[in-house]
C-alpha cells in the first residue's frame, strides 16, 4: 500500500534505492561473497571465527535470497532469478553435504524456508523445493516443541532459545503462522501459542512465584551475565526475551487464531512489561534485564535506560506492546507503545553512538521500526526521526568496502574490528532491504521476521 505522505526526501528515495541496488547486485554472486567474508583478517575477535554461516538468515544465503526476491519485484528488468538461483543452490548443496538440526529462524530450517517462500514469488518458482523443506523441517519441529514442553512442565525456569526469536518458537512459530494454510505447516500453529501460553504461567523460584519465562543462572549465554545475575533474570530484548512470544501471540489473536488461555497470556505479558516501564527525560523505556531480584521486591533500584536497538531496548518492547494494543483493541496502550517508541528512538538519534548499520543492533534496526510504527500508527513524529536516520545510513555507504557496508564488533582493549558480514540481521543484506523498503515508501511484508507486523 503506498503512502500518502512523503517520508523522505525524493534525493535520498533515490540515494536510498541506487545503494541497496549496488548491494544487491554485489550478492548476485555466492563465489564472490564467500570470498570477501572469509578472507583472512575478517575475524571475529570473540569467536574467533568468519562472521559466516551458509544456511543461515542471520549471516549467510538465504537471507541474501531475501533482498535479491525483493529486487526482483522493484527491477523486472535485471535478471534476478539467475542470482537467486545461484544463491539457492548453495544452500542445497550444504544441506546435503552436511544435513541440518537447527529448525531456528535466523539460522536454521525456518529461515532456509522463509527466503525460498520469498523467492517462490507465491508460487510461481520453488514450489518443491519449498515443500520438500516443510516436510523435511516439520518433524523436527515438532520433537522439540515436546522436549520443549515437557522441559517446561519441570518449573524450572527455561533457556531463553527455547521461546524467543532468534532460535526459538517466537520466530519459528512466526514462519509457521504465516504458512498456517499450508497443510503441512497448519499442524503446528497452535501446538507452538499453546507452548507460549502455557510459558507465562506463574512458576515458584526460592519460594517466590515468578513469570515461567525465568531463566535461571545455567541458562545464561554469557559468563558474564552468569556472574552477573547470580540467581537468574528475566530477558526483555525482542531477540531472545519476553517480547517475541508477545508479538507473536498477538499477531496470531488479531488474525483469528487462538488457543485456550491465548488472550490472558496477552494480558499477562502486557501488564508484566508494564510493571517495569521507567521514565526519564525521553519518556519511557524498558531495561534490557530485569534481575530476579526485582522481580521479588528485595532490589527495587530503577534499571537504567541503555542502548536502544531492535536486538535489545525500548523499540523492540514498544512494537510489541503495539501489536498487543491491536488484539486487545486497547487504543491507550497503543499510543502508550507510539510514545515509547518516539521517545527512545529520538534518545538514540541524539545520542548518537551507534556504531552499527546493521538491523539487529544498528540503525537498519531502529530505521525499520520507526517505518513500521509509522505504518502502524501514522504518528507524524516519527517522520523526521526516519529522515535523519535514513540519511545517516545513506552517509556510512562505503562503496570501496567489499559488501557497502562494515559491522563492528569489540576487541578485549576497548576498540572496534570491522567486519565484512552477508545476510540479513548483522549483514549488508538487512541494510539494503532496510533502504529499499524506505525509498519505495509503502508498507513492507518482510519484517515479520524481526516480529513487527
Amino acid at each position: 500500500m503506498k503512502m500518502d505522505s512523503i517520508i523522505i526526501q525524493p534525493s535520498d528515495q533515490a540515494r536510498a534505492r541506487d545503494i541497496s541496488k549496488k548491494i544487491a547486485l554485489r550478492l548476485c554472486d555466492p563465489k564472490s561473497v564467500y570470498k570477501a567474508v572469509h578472507v583472512e583478517h575478517n575475524v571475529s575477535p570473540e569467536t574467533k571465527y568468519h562472521p559466516w554461516g551458509e544456511t543461515s538468515l542471520s549471516h549467510g544465503y538465504p537471507g541474501n535470497i531475501h533482498l535479491l526476491s525483493q529486487w526482483r519485484t522493484a527491477d523486472p528488468l535485471y535478471d534476478w532469478n539467475e542470482a537467486i538461483h545461484l544463491n539457492m543452490t548453495r544452500i542445497q548443496s550444504s544441506i546435503a553435504n552436511n544435513g541440518l538440526n537447527d529448525i531456528s529462524l535466523f539460522s536454521g530450517w525456518a529461515g532456509i524456508a522463509s527466503s525460498v517462500h520469498e523467492a517462490s514469488n507465491h508460487g510461481e518458482y520453488y514450489g518443491n523445493f519449498l515443500q520438500q523443506i516443510h516436510l523435511w523441517m516439520i518433524p523436527l519441529m515438532k520433537h522439540w516443541l515436546e522436549s520443549s514442553t515437557e522441559h517446561l512442565g519441570l518449573h524450572e525456569g527455561m533457556p531463553m532459545q527455547t521461546f524467543d526469536t532468534i532460535s526459538g518458537a517466537s520466530g519459528i512459530g512466526r514462519y509457521i503462522l504465516m504458512n498456517s494454510t499450508d497443510p503441512i505447516c497448519s499442524p503446528l500453529v497452535e501446538p507452538i501459542l499453546q507452548f507460549l501460553t502455557e510459558l507465562t504461567h506463574p512458576i515458584k523460584i526460592y519460594n517466590y512465584y515468578v513469570p515461567g519465562w525465568y531463566s535461571p543462572q545455567k541458562f545464561q549465554f554469557l559468563d558474564r551475565d552468569k556472574n552477573s545475575y547470580p540467581l537468574g533474570n528475566f530477558n526483555c530484548g525482542m531477540a531472545h526475551g519476553i517480547p517475541g512470544p508477545l508479538a507473536l501471540l498477538s499477531v496470531a489473536y488479531s488474525a483469528g487464531i487462538e488457543v485456550r488461555g491465548q488472550y490472558q497470556a496477552i494480558e499477562t505479558i502486557t501488564e508484566w512489561l508494564l510493571k517495569y516501564k521507567y521514565e526519564d527525560t525521553y519518556g519511557c523505556y524498558w531495561p534490557h534485564i530485569v534481575p530476579f531480584e526485582a522481580e521479588t521486591a528485595s532490589l527495587r533500584s530503577d534499571l537504567k535506560r541503555a542502548r536502544e536497538a531492535w536486538c535489545y531496548g525500548t523499540p523492540g518492547v514498544a512494537c510489541a506492546l503495539f501489536l498487543a494494543g491491536k488484539a486487545l483493541h486497547n487504543e491507550d496502550l497503543q499510543k502508550l507503545a507510539v510514545r515509547a517508541c518516539v521517545g527512545a528512538i529520538s534518545y538514540e538519534v541524539a545520542k548518537w553512538e551507534m556504531d552499527s548499520s546493521a538491523l539487529c543492533h544498528g540503525i537498519a534496526g531502529i530505521l525499520m521500526i520507526s517505518w513500521r510504527m509509522w505504518c502502524h500508527s501514522k504518528e507524524p513524529a516519527f517522520i523526521p526521526l526516519i529522515q535523519q536516520l535514513s540519511g545517516r545510513l545513506l552517509d556510512r555507504f562505503q562503496a570501496d568496502s567489499p559488501l557497502g557496508y562494515l559491522d563492528p564488533e569489540p576487541r578485549a582493549d576497548g576498540s572496534l574490528t570491522w567486519l565484512t558480514k552477508a545476510g540479513m540481521l548483522e549483514g549488508a543484506a538487512g541494510i539494503a532491504a532496510t533502504l529499499l523498503s524506505i525509498s519505495e515508501n509503502k508498507e513492507i511484508a518482510w519484517d515479520y521476521i524481526l516480529m513487527l507486523s
